[in-house]
This record gives structure tokens, sequence and C-alpha cells, in this order.
């Protein structure tokens, strides 16, 4: 059996690319977690990015062969245009992440279902156990009475969320209370899961 070796700068910039596609899909959570201090974060990232890509790029244009360096260049590209288009496309980032994340999601859902969550803890809601924590922006979860269950994608300042909303029955119109913005189901995701926007 033949085995591939890549080189560790490749194996970098797609540790990176990784990380950067992460933080452009989670980026409601960034603003939830950081607010303002939101934008000069995301640009250390960013800029933190452009050095290892630079870096690791340059070694591969040195020492490896054109196949590591082709792939280190799609992958640095992949990682600097992904986030850009996720970002300048909301749409496509709350159907990606919810893609990509949904085995998460529906865990979510069916420990709701079944009645396993905590207790709601005030005004957010019930808090997800820690494995499940990141499908929230804050790790809550709430519930637009008995038959929609709500987990925010971004909580804003002063009061204000988007998020995604499981319908265990017929999907109404709303408007819901998205932590005192208006909400509304926008965005079909799957059978029973929603993308809530503002009415």
């Amino acid at each position: 059996m033949c085995r591939v070796s890549v080189p560790l700068p490749v194996r970098l910039v797609g540790v990176v690319t990784a990380g950067l596609l992460a933080l452009a899909l989670h980026v409601g959570w960034l603003v939830t977690q950081y607010g303002l201090l939101a934008l000069p974060l995301g640009a250390a990232a960013l800029l933190a990015a452009l050095s290892v890509y630079g870096t690791a790029l340059a070694a591969l244009a040195r020492r490896a062969g054109r196949p590591a360096f082709w792939t280190g260049m799609a992958l640095a590209a992949l990682g600097l245009l992904g986030p850009v288009a996720l970002l300048a496309w909301p749409e496509a980032r709350v159907a990606v992440r919810f893609a990509v994340e949904r085995p998460a999601f529906e865990a979510v859902a069916a420990l709701w279902r079944e009645d396993r969550l905590p207790a709601a803890d005030g005004y957010l809601g019930a808090r997800l156990p820690g494995p499940l924590c990141f499908v929230s922006a804050n790790c809550h979860v709430t519930s637009f009475g008995p038959d929609v269950l709500y987990v925010p994608d971004r909580l804003g300042i002063p009061d204000d969320s988007q998020g995604y909303a499981y319908f265990a029955g017929e999907v109404d119109s709303g408007p819901y209370d998205g932590y005192g913005m208006l909400i509304c189901p926008e965005i079909r995701l799957s059978e029973r899961w929603w993308w809530m926007g503002r009415c």
C-alpha cells in the first residue's frame, strides 16, 4: 500500500482555512460574545491567517513539488474567498452552517422533544449541555410555546436576535419574540427547521 505524505505547510494552510471557515460560519457567536470587539478580532484572525499563508506558501514554493504548492494555493484561496462569500451572502452562510452542523441541531431538537433540557435559566431559556453549546450563540435555547424551539445564532445589543427554529407542528408565520425583535420564518432549511429573520 502506498502512503501519501502531506507536507507540513499544506497541513498548516488546511488548518488555518478550516479555522477561517468555522469563524465565518459562527460570526453570530463572535458578535454575541465580543460585541464591538468582533471586528478587530476578526481582522486580527485574518492578519494571522495571511501570515501563515505567506510563510507556508513560500516554503512550498522553495521545497515542495508543484502539486503540493498548488494544493496549498487552492486551500489558501478557499480560506480567503470562502469566508468573504459566506459573510457577503448571509442566506448561504445560514444554509451551509445548518448543513454542516445538522446532527448537532437535531440532537438539540431531540433533547427538547424528550424534555431532557434543564429548566429555563431566566429570560434566555434552557442552557445546552457542554458538547452542544456551540449550536447556540449564547449556549441557550428557548421555546415559542409548546411547538417551536428557538436556537439563537446572534444576539444583539440592546435586545434582538436571529437564529434557527425547529417547528414540531405546523409552521406559523409569526411573528415571534426574538429577545425583543419580532422575527418570522424566513428560510426553510428542512422539513422542520427554519431560519428566523426580522419580520
